[in-house]
């Protein structure tokens, strides 16, 4: 806003200061005034000095009235609206515009657009001239009433004026744009009609395709109301279908208003069907010529007939594909998109074979394989939504069709399509034909589905015979397969262990949703080598002496065993000699590679040991091959030969009578054996007499008379050696003979030993 003041006053100043003036296109450019409040200051009219003589305002080029004639009710406002624009035809604010109602006319002028600051503002001089100027802004005039549709709408380059008229006559209106200087463009003539009639066209409305319509226009005078008889109304199909007035059967008929003011006349169309007819009312008064009063057009109306036929649509849906077994819904939505009621609305559906009813909400008639449903009266804009559950029964691709019926031969109909397929389950259980004992036992189980549609849940199970057990002992085993579609398969395989030799039959089955079963068998021959081995030798070895061992390996099995070793431990008391057949000895052990034996072929190996020690060895020969074993021992006892040797020692010869003698016995085993209970006993000769007597271990003798004995010593071991001591005392002179006896277990005859002695 403050912009524009200043461009205004700007050009203003302007204007004061020039003869000659070009406009601005903005601001007021005919007169100088300034920026006021308080009373309005009428100005005259007039250009800058010298405007008349040149084209002061060079933007304003037209003007603009509407409407130029209109017709009127007496006692009622019209509103004129006046728009000055440049010469692009584009509205032009600021611009001064008088209004005139011409002598002879009637009716005055009420109040004209009074809006803006300045003191120059609008304003009306007397009841037929007033001035007002074009706004600058949009600006909504409103007849301070609740309806909006009478409010009118002024945009920047506009202004307005109001008029009315008590009586029944013509107002002629001039509009005056001082600034266009162009003569025969400032001013623009515009006419009202008053009279004293006012009327009502028939309002649009709606019928039914095919129906009579009525249709009345009334006529009345706007002062008190009551009823105008004998004026002209004129009704005229402009669009839509083809129809007929009654009276006159035609599209275009003309009626007199009766004594009520009502002029009525019937629609009827030509051919039902829907649609919308424009039609156009003429109201005139008639001529009289009595009171010299013309014939007049009072005014035109427009009014609509919509004509509508219910409709019906049906709409059906179902699943594209089930399968056997499954239960699955019909959707079926009954539609009335019309804006008027159908009636007596019935669907039915005739289910195909292979398809059987379940339910329905709501719930149909059932006959056999048809479904019906009276659904009534279907309101405009209302459906109806059914559902129908079913259960496929067979394979195959079923087309399913409802319709829909109602008054007025009104139908349609819908279909659906539903693939229904079956799921098929084949089950394959691999096994190997044959298998050694100590070999893993594989299978290898696959469940396909070779039907068309999805195997639910397969679950398969594989059970195997008493004598094999999975790794963990299990004699059942099972993996879910889940859902397997059409042509789909999943496997799964496993190892068995088999506790014995023998053929085995083991079963694998499948099961799915709906009963779905599929089975397999597959059977596995289990076998193994069985390896006996023996061995012989001597019983009895002296130390020192080679024994030769025998070993025979036999393959009593059915299958050949591979990779047999055979493998002969020497014990501790043997040591190795040689071995046969290319036997070698490492680690203590002789070992013969004997390759693959067939089923009864048998094989010997000798090998040639030496008795080092004494005693029972225990030789264990081990046979192995892939799948089987064996072993056999023998047990040979080692002796030695016990050489015992007897010295007999007299430690103080010679003696005298009364003199004492000690003798020491020694008893050495030279041999290789031990000798066992070796026993001494001692004969004293005349001439001495017992003393004492001690063992090796101290062990005490028996003496009986001139023999003395010492308990049997356990075992004397080679190389070992123990001493007696027996004292003597001399009793007499001579040449005695000291006699020592041993006796054992291993000496088959006694040993005596003597020693002399000298006694003086």
């Amino acid at each position: 806003m403050r912009v524009q003041r200043f461009r205004g006053f700007a050009c203003l100043m302007l204007a004061a200061t020039a003869v000659s003036l070009v406009g601005c296109r903005e601001s007021m450019p005919h007169s100088f005034t300034w920026p006021a409040t308080g009373d309005t200051i009428p100005t005259h009219p007039k250009p800058p000095e010298g405007g008349y003589y040149s084209d002061w305002d060079p933007y304003a080029a037209t003007l603009e009235i509407t409407p130029l004639e209109a017709v009127n009710p007496v006692r009622t406002q019209h509103v004129l609206i006046a728009t000055v624009r440049d010469k692009e035809g584009k509205p032009l604010p600021n611009r001064r515009v008088e209004w005139m109602i011409a002598d002879q006319s009637v009716g005055s002028i009420v109040e004209v657009d009074e809006s803006g600051f300045r003191a120059s503002r609008g304003y009306k001089l007397t009841n037929s001239y007033a001035i007002s100027h074009t706004n600058n802004y949009s600006h909504t005039l409103t007849r301070g009433t609740d309806d909006p549709s009478d409010d009118i709408n002024l945009e920047p380059g506009q202004t307005w004026c109001v008029i009315t008229s008590a009586v029944e006559g013509d107002t002629h209106i001039i509009a005056y744009c001082p600034a266009i200087y162009d003569w025969t463009k400032h001013k623009v003539f515009a006419v009202k009609h008053w009279y004293d009639v006012s009327w009502e066209c028939p309002a649009p409305d709606t019928n039914m395709v095919g129906t009579p319509h009525e249709m009345v226009t009334r006529v009345f005078k706007y002062s008190d109301g009551s009823p105008l008889a004998g004026y002209l109304v004129t009704y005229k199909i402009m669009s839509g279908p083809g129809g007929r007035f009654d009276p006159g059967a035609a599209n275009t008929v003309t009626v007199n208003t009766g004594d009520d003011g009502i002029a009525r006349v019937v629609l009827n169309q030509d051919t039902p069907m829907e649609g919308v007819n424009e039609i156009q009312i003429d109201i005139n008064r008639p001529e009289n010529a009595q009171c010299c009063k013309p014939g007049a057009h009072i005014a035109t109306c427009n009014t609509t007939k919509t004509w509508l036929a219910p409709q019906i649509d049906i709409t059906k849906s179902a699943p594209a594909r089930a399968e056997v077994g499954d239960e699955f819904d019909y959707s079926i939505v009954v539609s009335n998109p019309a804006q008027m009621a159908a009636e007596n609305v019935t669907v039915r559906d005739n289910l195909p074979d292979g398809i059987v009813y379940v339910s329905s909400n709501p719930a149909a008639s059932v006959s056999g394989q048809a479904l019906s449903w009276n659904l009534g009266t279907l309101a405009g804009g209302q459906s109806a939504a059914l559902s129908v559950r079913v259960r496929a029964t067979r394979t195959g691709t079923f087309h399913n069709c409802a319709d829909v019926t109602a008054s007025n031969g009104l139908s349609d109909n819908a279909c659906a399509d539903t693939v229904v397929t079956a799921p098929s389950l084949a089950l394959v259980l691999n096994c190997q034909a044959e298998l050694m004992l100590c070999d893993n036992v594989p299978f290898r189980v696959v469940v396909s589905n070779n039907g068309d549609g999805t195997a639910k849940n397969v679950m398969v199970t594989v059970d195997l015979p008493d004598g094999l057990a999975s790794s963990d002992g299990r004699n059942q085993l099972s993996f879910s397969a889940g859902n397997l579609g059409a042509g789909q398969s999943k496997e799964a395989t496993f190892n068995a262990k088999a506790s014995r030799v023998g053929d085995y039959g083991v079963r694998a089955s499948a099961t799915a949703d709906g009963g779905l079963m599929a089975d397999s068998n597959c059977s596995t021959r289990i076998v193994s080598p069985s390896l006996a081995v023996s061995k012989t030798g001597p019983d009895v070895r002296y130390i020192g002496r080679p024994a030769t061992y025998q070993i025979t390996v036999n393959n009593t099995g059915n299958v050949p065993a591979r990779d047999v070793i055979l493998t002969d431990t020497i014990p501790a008391g043997l040591q190795f000699i040689s071995a046969s057949d290319g036997g070698q000895m490492s680690g203590g052990r002789v070992t013969w590679n004997l390759g693959t034996m067939e089923p009864g072929s048998s094989k010997s190996v000798t090998t040639e040991l030496k008795a080092t020690g004494f005693g029972s060895v225990v030789n264990t020969a081990t046979v192995q091959a892939y799948c089987a074993d064996a072993n056999a021992s023998y047990t040979m006892e080692v002796k030695g030969v016990p050489a015992v040797l007897l010295e007999v020692i007299d430690m103080n010869d010679p003696i005298e009578v009364g003199g004492t003698e000690t003798y020491e016995i020694v008893v050495t085993n030279q041999g290789s054996a031990p000798d066992l209970n070796t026993k001494i006993v001692v004969t004293l000769p005349p001439e001495m007499d017992y003393v004492s007597a001690s063992g090796p271990s101290g062990e005490q003798a028996s003496v009986e008379g001139k023999t003395i004995s010492f308990p049997p010593y356990p075992s004397l071991a080679p190389k070992q050696r123990i001493i007696y001591k027996v004292q003597t005392k001399a009793n007499a002179v001579g040449d005695v003979r000291f006699r020592t006896t041993m006796t054992s277990d291993m000496l088959q005859t006694p040993v005596e030993e003597t020693e002399s002695t000298h006694i003086y």
